[in-house]
């Protein structure tokens, strides 16, 4: 493959070169940060802020009996920011391409955030959004029709197990199609069609009929709802 792909290669190690010249000075000044805090909490009990990057330095590698490296933790870091912020930057140009696309549904989501919060309000506050549904449809929707990943990360079972007939051998992989679950045809109606109203019990007059939690039936799979996961 190295010989096959040189250029590319070539310009993959050059992205992992500057990634480490980024987060490495910085998981240094933040080992620094943490050993004078240790310190300084010892003496005076100050209040010390846990970040991601502190619970590494201590990390024992069993099998090796060593700690991490500072390549590894950049690596270990890199995927932490990308996977908390690259999907969530994805889902949120696709529902704003959407509210730009279908001004009809804009106009909807306009008049609810207006008949909730009032026309003089400047912000909306977190109480305000349980009770926008048509909110909540919009972006359900977005992310049933423009999900952030198309698949997610292989799992194994570790016995055989038979799922609608068919035989899952042990240890045998297995990949959730994310984007396939929502465009089913035979679960949603029309479903490469961009319609919130799917998600409203009572179609525009509002409530919700999907189950977030997945306790009756699992149609799709969300990411970034923060509350009723299952």
């Amino acid at each position: 493959m190295k010989i096959i792909f040189r250029k590319r290669w070539q310009e993959l190690l050059q992205v992992r070169r500057k990634q480490e010249e980024v987060l490495i000075p910085l998981i240094r000044a933040r080992r620094n940060i943490k050993e004078e805090s240790s310190n300084k909490i010892k003496q005076e009990k100050d209040e010390y802020v846990l970040a991601y990057v502190d619970t590494l330095f201590d990390l024992q590698l069993p099998e090796e009996n060593r700690k991490l490296k500072e390549e590894e933790m950049a690596s270990l870091c890199s995927e932490f920011l990308n996977a908390g912020t690259d999907t969530t930057s994805t889902a949120l140009q696709w529902i704003m391409a959407n509210l730009v696309k279908y001004k009809n549904f804009q106009d909807k989501l306009y008049r609810e955030i207006k008949g909730i919060v009032g026309e003089g309000a400047k912000m909306v506050k977190e109480d305000d959004l349980h009770k926008m549904s048509y909110l909540k449809a919009d972006i359900l929707e977005s992310l049933r029709r423009h999900p952030p990943l198309h698949f997610v990360l292989p799992h194994a079972v570790t016995e055989d197990v038979v799922l609608n007939g068919c035989l899952v051998p042990e240890n045998g992989m297995l990949n959730f199609m994310v984007a396939e679950m929502g465009w089913d045809s035979t679960v949603w109606e029309d479903p490469m069609a961009f319609k919130p109203e799917r998600f409203l019990s009572n179609g525009e007059k509002g409530g919700e009929a999907f189950d977030i939690t997945g306790s009756r039936e699992i149609k799709m799979t969300i990411w970034g709802w923060k509350e009723d996961l299952p």
